[in-house]
């Protein structure tokens, strides 16, 4: 996979010199980013942008280690068999008209997988926004340079995306607002052949990267997802499309994905400690501010204090706080005593701790530092929150030596801004780089406040004796099971059980007896109250043949 992210070379079939068409975006990115040779290869040019134009990839000479291919669909498998022959070992086919498309686009999808298994060659797509790596800029797609080439703001978020248009209008609108640091933005498209797995396990290994985030509309390899999640401690977030009929049936059209059901999925990502998002922006939140905490471990602790610029806030953010799993924290007489000493005899302080008065009686900065230093100092306190205004607040206290109080102290901290709209915008490039997130809406802030307190944490699987692939196997040896197989029928309720109980799931004490005498040893074994169900072959319903009674003593 090195050779679609850190490349010797790159050639650019489908390479053109007539401007805002993708093949001259894509020359025109490496030009300003990649620092290896570039090879346009279009037949009817002898130069674009600078580079020599080459009428074929074989006559682009050494070294290249990537095909960036923007053609038609019907032609992609012509080029496939012309980089096996010139031994190029990736290719990212940026084209659409594939799977997606139809029963014509589909049959170029089998043809170019089936000259790419053939000869090795690794694919990256079709209909995809390739891939931006920002700490290199390297920008392997189509967005303009225009948008990107004072934008980008390196971090250690990195994003998978099967989407391509999105993929491309969702980092266009991070770069914007700059308000998050992005690592690398992979878009896979119909992923044909590399997958979500492959980019995953690559990114695990990436030191850039600290948080990783998946737009996915299918999973291709469900088992291999989960094991890979479950062998890192880098935190994972995925939004799944296609979680309803109705997603389903446009995800097939889009990406020609056949997409799990929505509880399915959620299930299977619980386990393996991945965070699910519900939309692409509280996707970018979660990242983000999981990225931003990548240092700490998970579960450290679920309890907040509050400081708000009004009491009205203070409420609203314990109100919230309550159904996200975290608690206000109780504060200890040395935390009480040092906060009084910035707010006024008649307001003795609680958490929340509403700050106006304070800020009444020693303006902001004071106020504000004050109270930081004895909540990060009190070990009640696992996080601090912030609530505040654009303006007087944002101007006179100074936000680095805040985040340098939080993070001695090991807690994260987060700000709810309120204010006029540039002034906000001003605070969130400020609080960035320092690696505070910073929220408009309070439900977002304590939303993604609980995400990381309340982070799920896997297991490591590092034993080969533990993997799962080892406990699936033991489990098929097991002769409790053998049921499974070889009946094809109902399973009656004490087989169901003794099945549940050879996968580890716990299930009620029970014995089978066929007299009243064995029935009358079992009572006495077990003690009373007791359950009593009758067992008649075809009747999977007892309660409502009376063969269930409760409460025998």
């Amino acid at each position: 996979m090195d050779f679609f992210f850190r490349p010797r070379g790159i050639a650019v079939v489908g390479a053109t010199a007539s401007k805002g068409k993708g093949g001259n975006l894509i020359v025109l990115n490496l030009k300003k980013g990649y620092f290896g040779p570039v090879y346009p290869v279009n037949p009817g040019y002898d130069e674009i942008e600078g580079f020599t134009c080459y009428p074929s990839v074989s006559d682009v000479p050494d070294p290249v280690d990537l095909a960036i291919v923007f053609v038609a669909a019907h032609m992609v498998p012509r080029v496939i068999e012309d980089c096996a022959r010139r031994n190029i070992p990736g290719v990212m086919i940026q084209s659409a008209g594939f799977a997606e498309t139809g029963a014509a686009g589909k049959d170029f999808q089998q043809q170019t997988r089936a000259i790419a298994e053939k000869t090795g060659i690794r694919v990256w797509g079709p209909n995809c926004m390739g891939l931006v790596d920002t700490h290199n800029r390297f920008v392997f797609s189509t967005v303009a340079p225009t948008i990107w080439d004072t934008g980008l703001t390196p971090g250690n978020v990195s994003l998978i995306a099967q989407s391509g248009m999105l993929a491309g209008a969702f980092l266009i609108d991070l770069i914007s607002h700059g308000t998050m640091g992005i690592a690398k933005v992979c878009s896979i498209g119909n992923k044909m052949d590399v997958d979500e797995n492959d980019l995953l396990e690559w990114l695990i290994h990436d030191p850039d990267t600290a948080a990783i985030g998946l737009y996915l509309e299918s999973l291709t390899d469900c088992r291999r997802f989960m094991a890979l999640c479950r062998s890192t401690p880098k935190p994972v977030v995925i939004l799944n499309g296609g979680k309803t009929a109705g997603g389903a049936a446009a995800a097939q059209s889009h990406t020609a994905s056949l997409s799990a059901g929505g509880a399915l999925v959620a299930g299977a990502m619980a386990q393996a400690g991945v965070i699910t998002a519900d939309g692409f922006y509280q996707l970018a939140d979660f990242s983000r501010t999981l990225g931003m905490y990548a240092h700490l471990p998970p579960r450290t602790g679920n309890r907040v204090a509050v400081l708000t610029y009004t009491g009205a806030a203070g409420i609203v953010s314990a109100d919230i706080m309550d159904r996200h799993g975290l608690e206000l924290s109780q504060f200890s007489d040395t935390t009480l005593e040092t906060l009084q000493t910035v707010f006024p005899e008649w307001m003795p302080p609680a958490n929340p701790v509403d700050m106006w008065p304070g800020i009444i009686l020693n303006g902001s900065k004071k106020t504000y530092e004050t109270a930081m230093q004895a909540v990060c100092a009190d070990p009640a306190v696992d996080a601090v929150f912030i609530h505040c205004f654009a303006g007087g607040f944002s101007l006179e206290v100074d936000l680095e030596k805040m985040a340098d109080t939080a993070r001695e102290a090991g807690k994260p901290l987060f700000c709810w801004i309120s204010g006029e709209r540039n002034r906000v915008y001003q605070f969130q490039k400020t609080a960035q780089p320092l690696g505070v997130p910073v929220f408009r809406e309070v439900m977002r802030a304590v939303e993604c406040m609980g995400i990381l307190l309340n982070r799920p944490c896997p297991e490591i699987e590092t034993d080969p004796e533990t993997a799962p692939e080892e406990r699936v196997r033991r489990l098929t040896q097991d002769p409790r099971l053998a049921v499974l197989t070889s009946n094809t029928g109902e399973l009656d309720e004490l087989v169901s059980k003794q099945v549940l109980k050879a996968c580890g799931i716990p299930v009620v004490e029970e014995k089978q007896v066929t007299s009243i005498e064995e029935a009358q040893h079992a009572a006495a074994d077990f003690g009373f109250p007791l359950v009593v169900k009758g067992m008649v072959p075809g009747v999977s319903h007892k309660t409502e043949s009376s063969l269930v009674h409760l409460g025998i003593a």
